[in-house]
């Protein structure tokens, strides 16, 4: 028989000296799709109650007016919990008082930079990489917002080319790296790399969500690699790709608005070598796929190449000029 698995409380400690939560739980719902407002802060007021003590957000995704009230109702205090939002845009100093009033909280913990590219000031698209400003003058106005109201802060969707221009010029490090990360796309490069110079990484899309956007993300939970393992520790598919970040050091933050889906996603499973090194190769034998290739929003650049948010692949650092993939 099966012990019953337990609450995974492993922490990953950061550049800084403190510690975060090796699980959280995620909160986009879909772009600007805030409807179901009742069942998304249920949804966190759960997960903190059934031991999670980190909350990501984001901006972008329309829900940190909810998520703030659901930590503040939830009656966890407030230092327990580790609250990340992230911003789109050049202006900082304007976005986290901006995060601030909608969470209606008087910090957070860590303030992201959500892409490395800008946006144009009505927002409705992306700028090329040699409009300015640029993420490094960007980052330089997150550096004065440390302090009492931002105690952290860090980029998202950055890869080695990014962070090697962003750490030339800095002198914080930052905190995390949050990126897309699962078994069809598991920067095995980028992970060590980020690892190396005391950059936590976490992950989004641990589970293959995405499905809206491309159906092959479903494979990441109905590949047989996956439900075999699955099988054979007696959970679900989404616990192996799970357990399988954590073990590579990596913070993974599921959505959910399922309860039982909420407590079973905190609750790890150990996955022995070969299954690490299955579904480490799980790229080479199913395919490659990079969710973001194909999330609404992906616009063709006056040159006819394709871009996403105004950058082509080679300029985030995402394949070289052949096509092959660097992270």
């Amino acid at each position: 028989m099966t012990p019953k698995r337990r609450i995974c409380t492993r922490t990953f400690g950061l550049n800084n000296g403190t510690h975060i939560p090796a699980v959280g739980l995620g909160t986009w719902q879909g772009f600007g799709n805030a409807t179901e407002t009742e069942k998304i802060r249920d949804s966190i007021i759960h997960a903190l109650h059934s031991g999670y003590r980190l909350i990501d957000t984001a901006q972008a995704y329309s829900v940190e007016p909810i998520v703030g009230e659901a930590v503040r109702s939830s009656g966890v205090p407030r230092e327990e919990i580790t609250v990340i939002t992230k911003f789109i845009g050049c202006d900082p100093v304007a976005a986290l008082q901006n995060s601030l009033d909608a969470l209606g909280l008087d910090y957070v913990d860590i303030f992201l930079m959500h892409w490395p590219c800008t946006l144009s000031p009505d927002g409705k698209r992306g700028q090329g990489i040699d409009k300015p400003p640029t993420f490094v003058d960007t980052w330089r106005l997150m550096e004065g917002c440390v302090g009492e109201r931002c105690r952290m802060i860090g980029v998202s969707n950055f890869t080695q080319k990014t962070l090697d221009a962003l750490l030339r010029e800095t002198t914080t490090i930052p905190v995390v790296n949050q990126v897309e990360l699962h078994a069809l796309n598991p920067n095995l490069k980028l992970v060590p790399y980020c690892q190396e110079r005391g950059i936590q990484v976490i992950s989004w899309s641990t589970m293959g969500g995405g499905a809206e956007f491309t159906p092959r993300a479903r494979e990441i939970l109905t590949n047989p690699l996956f439900q075999q393992i699955a099988a054979r520790h007696e959970c679900s598919t989404g616990v192996v790709s799970l357990s399988w970040a954590v073990q590579r050091g990596v913070i993974v933050i599921p959505k959910s608005s399922s309860p039982n889906r909420i407590e079973e996603n905190i609750r790890l499973v150990t996955l022995n070598k070969h299954e690490m090194e299955g579904i480490n190769n799980a790229h080479r034998i199913i395919g490659r796929l990079r969710i973001a290739d194909h999330i609404q929003g992906m616009q063709r650049g006056p040159d006819g190449k394709s871009t996403f948010l105004g950058w082509t692949l080679q300029d985030f650092g995402w394949e070289d000029a052949e096509g092959n993939w660097l992270t």
